[in-house]
């Protein structure tokens, strides 16, 4: 039974730590390189937090000085957070903030984490799910472990049955999926979801659905488009719950980048103001930034055409702001 009072949306997901070395090498001179706190659902909750939205994170933390100084930091964020607390270490990932960016590779190293152990039973549905009327969780999440999934599963269903809003980042990282059955597993979690973050390849991945229009692979190709209405389209028949689907479009050559973004809804595709910069300054935490957007300007009631223009802004935005989660220079409401 949904709360009389609800106001809180949920994000489900793995804390990260984002060591950022140098991309030519001096940190190990300098014996020091920069850190940031990152991961999917954190970086999501971030924004919408900045902006003013009451946030709840379901995460799994170390229970260790690392764990409780990540905990204040997200108080202090206004962030509350649901632990739980296990004997392990938090997951970490290493990439560079500086120097090539189309060429510097991620490297992961988050197994095993204290996430990935975890069997997520400490909190009741109740204490999660308490003045919450949105739930967000990214498809990084269910790939993590089995209890992972399990949890994505029950969550989902869970809030579904209670009419709190489901949103799912359909975000495809080859290596996290590797043998386990991505498209079986997501397909199970449709039925749950209302608002749905993508883009036509993911969605071709997970959801099996194909791309039937010839891509030329340019920025100013209308099959892409096309594509992006057909995709949408045949998820609503799909999946008739899922009432608006968004595509993000990035084009990288070298250093420089193009960016727009679709929404599907109401039988309509919108499209937004196209976005070009000769040089980026971060690659991570865009995508999360255009799913915050999303969901709080789906929130505060704006016109859809507008809830897609901050997003794909924010998100463009986002490429110059070091670091996974936006900061104080991305104001969603002084665009």
């Amino acid at each position: 039974m949904r709360d009389s009072f609800s106001n809180k949306i949920i994000c489900f997901g793995e804390l990260l730590l984002h060591f950022a070395p140098d991309f030519h090498g001096n940190w190990l001179n300098d014996q020091s390189m920069k850190v940031f706190v990152g991961g999917a659902e954190y970086n999501v909750a971030s924004a919408l937090a900045q902006w003013n939205n009451s946030v709840k994170l379901l995460s799994a933390l170390p229970g260790n000085f690392i764990g409780n100084q990540l905990e204040t930091l997200l108080k202090n964020k206004g962030i509350e957070i649901l632990a739980e607390k296990n004997n392990g270490r938090i997951g970490t990932f290493y990439l560079s903030s500086d120097g090539d960016m189309q060429n510097t590779s991620v490297v992961y190293d988050r197994f095993p984490s204290v996430f990935a152990q975890s069997d997520f039973n400490t909190f009741s549905f109740d204490e999660i799910f308490s003045e919450v009327k949105w739930l967000h969780i990214s498809t990084i999440t269910p790939a993590l472990s089995e209890s992972a999934y399990a949890k994505c599963f029950g969550l989902m269903k869970e809030a579904a049955s209670r009419k709190i809003t489901v949103s799912l980042d359909l975000n495809y990282r080859a290596a996290l999926w590797k043998d386990k059955r991505s498209s079986e597993k997501i397909k199970a979690l449709m039925p749950f979801v209302s608002i749905l973050m993508g883009n036509i390849w993911s969605i071709q991945q997970f959801l099996e659905i194909p791309i039937e229009y010839e891509l030329n692979g340019s920025f100013e190709d209308k099959n892409l488009l096309k594509q992006a209405e057909k995709s949408a389209s045949e998820i609503q028949k799909i999946y008739p719950n899922v009432k608006m689907t968004a595509n993000t479009f990035r084009f990288t050559n070298g250093e420089e980048v193009n960016y727009y973004a679709t929404l599907f809804a109401d039988e309509k595709l919108f499209v937004s103001q196209p976005y070009y910069s000769d040089k980026i300054e971060e690659r991570v935490g865009s995508g999360d930034s255009f799913m915050a957007a999303l969901i709080h300007g789906i929130i505060k009631g704006n016109s859809l055409q507008q809830v897609l223009e901050d997003a794909a802004k924010v998100a463009f935005k986002k490429l110059f702001v070091k670091g996974d989660t936006i900061d104080d220079s991305i104001n969603i409401e002084k665009l």
